[in-house]
């Protein structure tokens, strides 16, 4: 992969970091997203003394900002002007409900709206690419998406909750995503990586929850290698691994219960308002990264 650039979100700890390594292993060129820019540049550092890969590079990328985000996007477009791979990893959980500046609940914000951004933002980048990927990490535990009530405005809020319903959302804007850029040669993949208990992802449940997934930890838990390695195998395997638009686990397409393009489509448009309007994105203006219409797609 010497001559592939990739963009990794979330790659200072846990799947993020580990696929960062792993990746960085095969001489990639890799951009190392991260919330905080000191551990975007101690985790460059660490993977660039780990492999001898002089390609790696930092960069701040906060995913419930719209403006950190269109930040990032341009400097990258600056730096790079094809990137071959988007690998949407970064997640978080947020104890308590919390709205962003632009009105949208935190969960939310970042899972699903700030990569749905980066994505669009990145596309000039991905179509010059002779072979685009865009994975987007998403979880076996998902469910329970209200498109009318993300923000939890009527419902109580969970933290557990909230983050199902944005990896629901991130599997389902995965396959709409397909759809919509399926003449340009982009494939875009949604993957699970199982269990993972050794992530940082869980150090706001309760403490009850805690103990409970250590209970769970030995039975199904996954080691961060495991789960890390169908995003390598799905960033760096020659051939297509599968239909864009398929979901994925331990390197098999399969199924998703969450199969419904009208509400997928809905789902788009949802996110496409937050993000244009009042309540998703106080810098927009018009122009390249307005939405996507219906029938666009990668034209090289």
């Amino acid at each position: 992969m010497k001559n592939t650039t990739l963009l990794i979100t979330g790659a200072n700890r846990g799947i993020g970091r580990q696929a960062a390594l792993e990746l960085a292993r095969t001489g990639a060129r890799i951009w190392i997203a991260c919330r905080s820019r000191h551990d975007a540049e101690r985790t460059k550092d660490e993977l660039v003394a780990l492999t001898g890969n002089v390609s790696l590079f930092a960069t701040h990328l906060d995913l419930s900002s719209p403006g950190s985000i269109r930040e990032c996007a341009a400097m990258l477009q600056r730096e790079d002007p094809v990137l071959d791979v988007l690998i949407n990893n970064a997640g978080l959980m947020a104890r308590a409900r919390t709205l962003t500046a632009a009105g949208v609940e935190l969960t939310f914000a970042a899972n699903v709206l700030g990569h749905h951004l980066l994505t669009r933002l990145l596309l000039d980048q991905l179509k010059r690419s002779p072979a685009p990927r865009v994975i987007n990490v998403a979880s076996d535990y998902a469910g329970g998406l209200e498109i009318d009530d993300i923000n939890f405005d009527r419902r109580g809020y969970s933290l557990t909750l909230a983050y199902k319903q944005s990896k629901q959302a991130n599997r389902m804007l995965t396959r709409e995503w397909a759809r919509r850029t399926a003449s340009g040669g982009l494939s875009v993949y949604s993957m699970t990586p199982g269990f993972v208990p050794s992530t940082s992802l869980f150090r706001e449940q309760s403490p009850a929850a805690k103990v409970l997934l250590r209970a769970l930890a030995p039975l199904i838990g996954r080691s961060v290698e495991q789960g890390a390695d169908t995003v390598v195998w799905l960033a760096s395997t020659p051939s297509s691994p599968g239909a864009s638009g398929a979901f994925f686990k331990d390197r098999r397409e399969v199924a998703c219960e969450f199969n419904d393009p009208a509400q997928e489509r809905r789902l788009w448009e949802m996110c496409e308002r937050l993000l244009a309007g009042g309540r998703g994105d106080d810098t927009h203006s018009a122009g390249a990264d307005d939405p996507l219409p219906e029938s666009q797609g990668l034209v090289r």
